[in-house]
C-alpha cells in the first residue's frame, strides 16, 4: 500500500470518529442543538428529527457470535436545495452513519460493533430537495471475548440517535467534510434492549 493510500484511509476513519461516526460514542452533541427527549414509560416519544427511524423501540437479538438487531433510518431533504453527505468508496450510494447515545445515560459508554475502513478521494454524494435516502443500521456487536476491559451487557443498550454524515457543501474529497451541526444529521431517539 502507497503511504499516499494508508494517510487516506486513516483520515477517513479519523474523520468518522471526529464526527461522532465511529464504533463507540461516550457522548453526544450538546443537548442545545438536540431535540427535547420525551420519554413515556422508559419509551422515547417521536419527535420531528430530520431522520426518521422505522420504530422507537428495538430488541437486541441473540445470533451466533453476536446481538444484533437493524434500524432503518430515513432522511428525507426538505430543505429547498441540494445536501451533501460524506461517502465511504465510489460505489456508496448513502452516507457514512454512525449510532450514539441520547439523553439521561449519554455520557455512558456505547459500544456500536463497527467501524469504518473507507479509501481516500471520493467526493460527496447529493440528496436533492425532495429526495429521500434509507440506510439500514446494524446495531449491536459481535462478541468480544479478548476485550480489555470486558464488554457489559449495559454497554450494547440504552437510549440512541442515528446521525448521518450530512455535509455543509459538495466537496471532492469526502475526508474534507463539514458536518452540518447535529440538529439537522440526527434522528430521532430510540431504545434498544435485550
Amino acid at each position: 500500500m502507497r503511504p499516499d493510500t494508508f494517510a487516506r484511509k486513516f483520515s477517513v476513519v479519523a474523520l468518522a470518529a471526529a464526527l461522532g461516526f465511529g464504533c463507540s460514542e461516550t457522548a453526544t452533541a450538546p443537548t442545545d442543538v438536540l431535540p427535547a427527549l420525551v420519554l413515556e414509560d422508559g419509551v422515547p416519544a417521536r419527535d420531528a428529527s430530520p431522520i426518521q427511524t422505522d420504530s422507537t423501540v428495538y430488541r437486541l437479538v441473540r445470533l451466533p457470535g453476536e446481538y444484533r438487531t437493524y434500524v432503518t433510518a430515513t432522511y428525507r431533504n426538505t430543505t429547498g436545495g441540494p445536501v451533501h453527505y460524506a461517502r465511504c468508496d465510489s460505489r456508496s450510494t448513502g452516507p457514512i452513519f454512525g449510532v450514539g447515545r441520547t439523553g439521561p445515560d449519554s455520557t455512558r459508554l456505547y459500544m456500536q460493533g463497527i467501524a469504518w475502513g473507507c479509501v481516500g478521494g471520493v467526493p460527496t454524494g447529493t440528496i436533492a430537495n425532495g429526495e429521500s435516502v434509507i440506510i439500514r443500521i446494524p446495531v449491536g456487536s459481535g462478541d468480544q471475548p479478548n476485550m480489555l476491559p470486558a464488554l457489559k451487557p449495559e454497554d450494547l443498550i440504552g437510549l440512541l440517535r442515528v446521525n448521518l454524515a450530512l455535509c455543509k457543501a459538495r466537496v471532492a474529497d469526502s475526508d474534507y467534510c463539514e458536518a452540518l451541526p447535529a440538529s439537522q444529521r440526527q434522528s430521532n431517539a430510540f431504545l434498544v434492549k435485550y
